[in-house]
């Protein structure tokens, strides 16, 4: 198994291997503004670490956009996104609905739907629907995120193989303190 994943990045990092500059953001999350392989569309990343089962998760955070009311901005970066990691990963499935009952339904409206998370423009890569996966990753998520009306950024989830682990680690710590 290839040590390196995504970022430069590996699976059961621990904290001191990551290195410096590292922020305390909740229980067992971090944020980081640098990472061993940066991709020039993100600004920082968050790491959730677990003191057994290390790294399992990471957030790409990208760069503020500029957009339109419409979303025209963000939903073109979404694509040129969704192509760069549909080139590196295959098959993926495309969720892009505006949620029953929402009265954000007007093309002027689109920013605002994402604002209330209302509306839903994401990407996922699930071994299930043939995506090309290297281990230990299980899957991956793209997705849009909005500032305000005007403007977001995009968002990309890497799991790896031990996140239920470190999912289960965390709440069992948690319901410790019971």
């Amino acid at each position: 198994m290839d040590k390196k994943g995504p970022f430069g990045l590996w699976m059961g990092m621990s904290l001191e291997q990551v290195g410096p500059g590292i922020e305390v953001i909740g229980r067992c999350q971090f944020r980081v503004k640098s990472v061993p392989m940066a991709h020039s569309a993100f600004d920082w990343y968050i790491l959730q670490i677990t003191p057994n089962c290390g790294l399992s998760w990471i957030r790409a955070c990208g760069k503020t956009i500029q957009t339109s009311v419409y979303g025209i901005e963000l939903k073109s970066a979404f694509e040129a996104m969704e192509s760069k990691l549909a080139a590196a990963y295959g098959k993926y499935e495309k969720i892009d609905i505006l949620l029953p009952e929402s009265i954000w339904n007007k093309p002027g409206e689109w920013m605002q739907g994402i604002v209330l998370r209302e509306r839903i423009l994401m990407a996922e890569w699930p071994p299930k629907n043939g995506a090309s996966l290297k281990e230990p990753l299980t899957s991956i998520l793209l997705a849009t995120e909005a500032i305000d009306t005007t403007s977001g950024y995009l968002v990309v989830d890497y799991f790896f193989q031990n996140f239920p682990a470190a999912t289960a680690e965390m709440a069992a710590e948690e319901d410790g303190a019971l």
